[in-house]
């Protein structure tokens, strides 16, 4: 690669001369005619495209729109100093988000499929070299191992694409054909799968059988986990095939997905594996922000009492339950419990008033108890351990 400008721009009017002389036609031009030709035709690629090519880690991003640009996929998982927006790994190419205003490149077609093309790379200062290729497909073959990113022109100077590989023998996308997949990828949306959830700890994990994976706390009604079938407690234990072992590994294999597309869940439902296929939605605006809580059961040191209508007409959702009035400081279910908690679930029976928190007191005798609350606009499982009610 050429560090030197007008060392280039020598070896650039070197090679074009050669390869006027070898693929023209019979036509014979002056070497002076031919220079001022050359040293037009590069500063037009200068001044029109170099503030179109951003670099990045040893690569280039080319923009695609104002604040968006297409970099090679491979380069996009290496780095962590750009916000990858969508990703295609057919194409070979990811969508990344800046910060500021860019001077968006129209691709198109070559006129004709010539084999000599200029290819304009910038790392400490734009460079132009020309190269050989050949067409195959959507695809341009070019010799050298090139800097990923590079954008192509050709001699006419139409920009036609980007390298997406670098080898001995480079390969370069054309973009023009595929302008409606890439801003379909920058229209996409983030995949929202309508639940929440929290890791298996070891103490939760003896209660549900299953010591490792993400129990669904809350199921937003007609979201897609809830018209997929997915139910509060269910744990799931794998996505599109990767293990979950907790909170993150979900999130983060979600992150990756958008509106639309489907995800594998493999989730355990009263001690029984099963495989159920979530399509993700778009997470609607008025979601609510929401975190898990405690509960506990009507033991000694606290006073469990029906929702009060000054609490219940506060609240952002409809929930039934039971409330934590009052927690003594000598009471077991001390910070387990907080004062304001709503109790909707205990060992997975859902609570609806008084009578149905102290049946499930009752049935469950001196075992640990798997409770549901709510709190803060929240919902989270905790384990309150084996104990005689009162």
């Amino acid at each position: 690669m050429f560090t030197d400008k007008n060392y280039a721009k020598v070896i650039i009017t070197f090679f074009i001369i050669i390869s006027v002389i070898l693929f023209s036609a019979g036509h014979l031009y002056c070497a002076e005619t031919l220079s001022d030709s050359i040293k037009n035709k590069l500063d037009t690629i200068y001044q029109k495209y170099s503030n179109s090519i951003i670099p990045i880690d040893g690569a280039m991003a080319t923009a695609i729109d104002k604040n968006y640009a297409i970099i090679p996929s491979t380069v996009s998982e290496n780095t962590k100093k750009i916000s990858v927006v969508a990703l295609d790994s057919k194409l070979g190419i990811a969508v990344i988000k800046l910060n500021r205003d860019l001077t968006p490149i129209n691709f198109d077609l070559p006129s004709s499929k010539d084999d000599l093309f200029f290819l304009l790379t910038i790392l400490e200062e734009p460079v132009v070299i020309l190269v050989k290729g050949k067409f195959e497909d959507s695809k341009i073959q070019i010799q050298g191992k090139q800097i990923p990113g590079s954008l192509l022109l050709s001699v006419d100077l139409i920009p036609l694409g980007v390298v997406i590989k670098s080898s001995n023998v480079s390969e370069v996308l054309l973009i023009k054909p595929f302008y409606q997949e890439i801003y379909k990828l920058i229209n996409r949306k983030p995949g929202w799968l309508g639940l929440q959830g929290q890791t298996v700890t070891a103490e939760l994990g003896k209660a549900l059988s299953v010591y490792e994976g993400v129990v669904i706390t809350n199921i937003y009604e007609g979201g897609p986990s809830d018209k997929a079938g997915l139910k509060r407690g269910d744990v799931i234990v794998q996505a599109d095939g990767f293990k979950i072992k907790e909170l993150k590994d979900l999130q983060n294999l979600i992150s990756t997905k958008f509106a639309g597309e489907s995800v594998n869940l493999t989730i355990s439902r009263e001690g029984s594996q099963m495989e159920v296929s979530v399509t993700l939605g778009e997470s609607p605006d008025n979601v609510a922000q929401t975190k898990a809580s405690y509960i506990i059961p009507q033991i000694k040191g606290t006073d469990i009492v029906e929702i009060p209508e000054n609490v219940r007409a506060k609240l952002k959702k409809s929930i039934k339950g039971v409330f934590v009035k009052k927690i003594d400081e000598n009471s077991p279910a001390l910070g387990i419990l907080k004062v304001d908690d709503i109790i909707v679930e205990i060992n997975k029976k859902s609570i609806t008033n008084l009578k149905d928190f102290n049946e499930a007191i009752s049935k469950a005798g001196q075992n640990d108890l798997l409770i549901l609350v709510y709190r803060q606009d929240s919902f989270q499982y905790v384990i309150i351990p084996g104990q005689k009610s009162h």
